[in-house]
C-alpha cells in the first residue's frame, strides 16, 4: 500500500515539474519572438534612414527618376561595332547598360536622321555625358583661350531641343546662365571658380547615367 502510495506521489511531482518546464519554456519563446520582433523593426528604421541619406537633392533626384524609369525601345539588335551595344534601323547605337546614346550612323546626305519619340531620353542621356567631357579644373587650359566650354554649351542647346521635362529644363537653363559668359570673363581667378562650378554640375548629372 504504502509502495502505491509512493508511486502516485512520484507521478504527481514528475506531472508538476513537467508542467513547470512547459511553462518556463513558453515564457523563454515568447521573449525571443518579442526580441526578434524588435530587431525586426529596427533593421526597418535603418533601412529608410539609409534609404532617406542617399536620396539625392533636388532637381537631380528628380532626374535620376527620370533616367531610370526608361527603358530601351522594342526592336534593336546586337550591335556588330561595338560591345553591349544595341543598333536600331535609323542607325542610332545605345549602350544597354547606361542606356545612353552612344554612336549613330550618317545617311547619304550627310546628316544622321531624326531620333524616334521611343529614343529621345537616351539621346539626351548620351549628349549629356558627352557635355560632361571637359577637362577638370586643375588640368584645363588657364587664360581666357576661347572655347573652353563650347561643347557643353553645344550639348546643352541640342538637349533642349529634345527635353520636355521640366526639372531637367531648368537644370539646363541654369547651367548654361553659368557658362554662356564664360569667354568674357576677364581675370583667371573668377574663371577658375565657374569652371570648377559648372563642371560639378556636369559630372553630377553624368554620375547619374553612368549609374544607371
Amino acid at each position: 500500500m504504502k509502495k502505491y502510495t509512493l508511486g502516485i506521489v512520484i507521478s504527481v511531482a514528475l506531472l508538476l515539474a513537467g508542467c513547470g518546464n512547459a511553462d518556463e519554456s513558453t515564457e523563454v519563446e515568447t521573449t525571443e519572438n518579442k526580441l526578434q520582433e524588435e530587431s525586426s523593426s529596427e533593421t526597418s528604421a535603418n533601412k529608410s534612414k539609409e534609404l532617406e541619406e542617399t536620396k539625392l537633392e533636388s532637381p537631380y533626384q528628380e532626374i535620376n527618376d527620370y533616367f531610370d524609369e526608361w527603358e530601351l525601345p522594342e526592336g534593336g539588335e546586337e550591335s556588330s561595332e561595338m560591345a553591349n551595344g544595341v543598333t536600331y534601323e535609323n542607325g542610332y547605337t545605345f549602350d544597354k547598360t547606361t542606356k545612353a546614346l552612344a554612336a549613330r550612323s550618317y545617311q547619304v546626305n550627310g546628316s544622321p536622321a531624326e531620333p524616334t519619340e521611343e529614343q529621345k531620353i537616351g539621346v539626351i542621356m548620351g549628349w549629356l555625358a558627352d557635355a560632361a567631357a571637359i577637362p577638370a579644373p586643375e588640368h584645363r587650359t588657364t587664360g581666357n583661350a576661347a572655347g573652353q566650354v563650347a561643347n557643353p554649351l553645344s550639348r546643352l542647346g541640342q538637349v533642349k531641343e529634345l527635353n520636355d521635362f521640366e526639372p531637367l529644363e531648368e537644370w539646363i537653363n541654369e547651367t548654361e546662365e553659368m557658362l554662356k559668359d564664360f569667354d568674357e570673363i576677364e581675370t583667371e581667378e573668377e574663371r577658375a571658380k565657374i569652371y570648377a562650378e559648372g563642371y560639378e554640375r556636369l559630372q553630377k548629372i553624368n554620375a547619374l547615367i553612368q549609374e544607371q
